[in-house]
């Protein structure tokens, strides 16, 4: 790489870089800056995305994330009153290191509850965190611990415009996934009318539009979106189409959990049935409000467990009837395995 593009890549960081006193204005100090510029270039290795590749291990540079985490391993204070953190993770294997910086601006946020930096604790900063950083790639604009979306009805105004901004541009590819996804959910549904067709068509369009640019602001979603979808589909659906709508939007979740809790323990009394059913709706329900399945996932282990203790008040010994469960498919999988590689050809 030429003297020129490194400087084009590292120039919205050397005014950070003075503020931590590595680089000096003494005419005579030419092999500090060269030694600055050295450091820098350690510094942004994992930012920039530097890579080893070709002969004579010519760095690579690679575009630089708004995002990155997941644990801090370094704090410094700068003369400047703000705060560098510094970031490892592991891509592909590779362990990866970056650093940002935190000022009074940057939007903390705690487990879902927003906080002040000055306010988190030694321990705080053992959590998992993302920080989403500015044009210059390096000050941090929303600084976030765990996975809870922002509360937006705690945000200025001001503040909930900036994290818009943050928020990646809605991709033709993703456009195109979501209609997809609408056809065949609208298709499977076999409406006759066209133009209850259509309406159905918008209102889930219109709620898949909603959680996905909520999720990738990292706000919450505002509770209308959910009403709103609700309302839609019960105008112009039946109860069963409405149940099948929202199995759809989850991924099968429910049917396919409750089929599972059925084969685990096929002796359930009908009201134990109601219980898990009720758990596992209330699960669904909440599901409708996130982007995909990662977080979709905690969401039904709460109820499971929920689920699950209930069902041992019940003496039904859920833990040893699960093992046996797991058992019986392993020893299910393997005989499949042996009569398949035992059977004539």
């Amino acid at each position: 790489m030429t003297h020129t593009a490194v400087m084009n890549k590292i120039s919205p960081h050397i005014g950070w870089l003075r503020s931590t006193t590595i680089l000096v204005s003494s005419p005579t100090s030419g092999w500090r800056l060269s030694a600055a510029l050295a450091a820098l270039m350690l510094i942004l290795s994992g930012s920039l995305g530097f890579s080893a590749e070709g002969t004579n291990r010519t760095p690579v540079v690679t575009k630089l994330s708004r995002t990155v985490g997941l644990d801090i391993i370094n704090r410094t204070v700068n003369p400047d009153k703000t705060v560098s953190l510094t970031f490892k993770w592991s891509e592909k294997g590779n362990p990866m290191t970056r650093t940002v910086v935190v000022n009074d601006d940057t939007i903390v946020v705690y487990n879902g509850k927003l906080k002040k930096f000055s306010d988190l604790t030694d321990p705080d900063f053992h959590a998992k965190a993302v920080a989403t950083v500015g044009a210059d790639g390096v000050t941090t604009v929303l600084l976030r611990f765990g996975k809870s979306p922002l509360p937006k009805d705690q945000l200025t105004p001001a503040q909930t415009a900036l994290l818009a901004t943050l928020a990646p541009p809605v991709t033709a590819a993703s456009e195109a996934a979501l209609n997809k996804r609408v056809g065949a959910l609208v298709d499977s549904l076999a409406l006759t009318d066209p133009a209850k067709q259509e309406r159905v068509r918008t209102v889930i369009a219109t709620n898949l539009r909603a959680v996905r640019d909520a999720h990738n602001a990292g706000l919450q979603l505002d509770p209308s979106v959910h009403k709103n979808l609700l309302a839609g589909l019960q105008a112009d659906l039946s109860p069963e189409q409405v149940e099948s709508v929202k199995d759809k939007l989850t991924l099968n979740k429910l049917p396919l959990t409750f089929k599972v809790y059925q084969q685990i323990l096929p002796d359930l009394k009908p009201e134990d049935d109601r219980v898990i059913m009720d758990h596992l709706q209330r699960a669904r329900e909440e599901c409708l409000d996130v982007k995909n399945t990662d977080e979709m996932a905690p969401i039904f282990k709460h109820h499971k467990t929920e689920i699950e203790t209930y069902l041992n008040s019940r003496g039904y010994e859920w833990d040893k009837s699960y093992k046996a469960f797991v058992e019986a498919q392993k020893a299910k999988s393997a005989k499949v395995a042996d009569d398949s590689v035992s059977a004539p050809k």
